[in-house]
């Protein structure tokens, strides 16, 4: 009988992701989107195991989703300017 090892597979993805979004954060959808898999992805190791390397997932996820919605606004206020009448 084998003893099955539990995995960190989505905790070093949360990571990942948390981090890109934080470098892309400036990028209207890709920080959005990386931020919000870095959330899931730290919900999904936190059912199998809860490590350092998923909550670290689940903070940089945080700080980019905050990033990211700041500069989604920012974009959006630059647009509005650019197209409003003059």
């Amino acid at each position: 009988m084998m003893i099955r090892k539990a995995s960190n597979g989505f905790g070093i993805a949360s990571l990942v992701l948390g981090i890109i979004s934080i470098i892309f954060c400036w990028v209207p959808l890709l920080g959005l989107i990386c931020a919000i898999l870095a959330i899931v992805f730290y919900i999904r190791q936190k059912w199998i195991l809860q490590t350092g390397v998923a909550i670290g997932g689940l903070v940089t996820g945080i700080i980019g989703l905050i990033f990211s919605i700041f500069y989604s606004l920012i974009w959006l206020l630059v647009l509005m300017v650019i197209v409003s009448p003059k």
